[in-house]
Order: C-alpha cells, then sequence, then structure tokens
C-alpha cells in the first residue's frame, strides 16, 4: 500500500473511533403544560455517568469497495401509468355523491330527450377562427 492510502485509513479509522467514543447526549426539554398555570417543572433527572470507550487501533485497514446503489431513475410516462392503475385499482376511491332526487329525475329526463333528436352530419353555422381578435384588442 502506499503511503497516502495508509494515511487515509488511519485518519478513518481514527474519525470512527472519534465517533464511536463519544456518548450520545440527551436533550430534555421541559413541558410547557406547567409554565402556563404558573406551576414550576419538575427538575430533569440526573445524566448518566460517561464511561470512556476503550481505544482500538487497527493493525492494517484495507479499504474496501463502495457500491452504491442508486434508484432507478423514473422513465417518461411512469407516474401516469401509475395513476391510472390508481384510478383502475379502485384502491383509493373517493366518496360517491350522491344527487337529490328532483334533480336526478331532471337530469336523467334530458339525458332520455338527448335520443329524440337526431346528431346533425353538418352543423348549419361554423366557429370562426378569427374570433380572439375581435374582443382581445
Amino acid at each position: 500500500m502506499s503511503d497516502a492510502i495508509r494515511t487515509l485509513a488511519h485518519l478513518h479509522a481514527a474519525l470512527l473511533l472519534a465517533l464511536l467514543g463519544t456518548a450520545p447526549a440527551t436533550a430534555q426539554q421541559r413541558p410547557l403544560t406547567g409554565q402556563m398555570l404558573g406551576e414550576q417543572p419538575p427538575p430533569p433527572p440526573p445524566a448518566p455517568p460517561v464511561t470512556p470507550a476503550p481505544v482500538v487501533v487497527p493493525v492494517a485497514v484495507t479499504p474496501a469497495p463502495v457500491a452504491l446503489a442508486l434508484p432507478p431513475r423514473p422513465q417518461l410516462g411512469d407516474t401516469t401509468r401509475a395513476l391510472l392503475q390508481l384510478q383502475a385499482s379502485g384502491e383509493r376511491a373517493g366518496k360517491p355523491h350522491t344527487v337529490l332526487g328532483d334533480q336526478a329525475s331532471r337530469s336523467y329526463a334530458r339525458y332520455l330527450n338527448s335520443f329524440d333528436h337526431p346528431i346533425p352530419e353538418y352543423l348549419e353555422y361554423s366557429v370562426r377562427k378569427d374570433v380572439a381578435s375581435e374582443g382581445g384588442e
């Protein structure tokens, strides 16, 4: 091993030991309810004694190859497919909206009356393409 890699391995091991040797500090926050009533909150419990961890010096450290598992990138259409699948499954269906009796009967009658008139093949009037230029200025 070269000197640079050996030095880096020793620094890595020393940093790891330094981080593992420190005991986690627990923060104690006082409750807010007693302060609002004018009461004094109880004192926090005493902190447990901290014992230092034994220092272990590694003899030889070989850097292991690190393989990062990156999540797959979303492809074009993945979101749409997921939403359509969710819609088709009915898993997150909304509440059904009920229509009142009078409104439902009028709506159904209008639906039935729509079959009395044939669908025209051509309309008697057409929509002009320059409608936006008249009122939009």
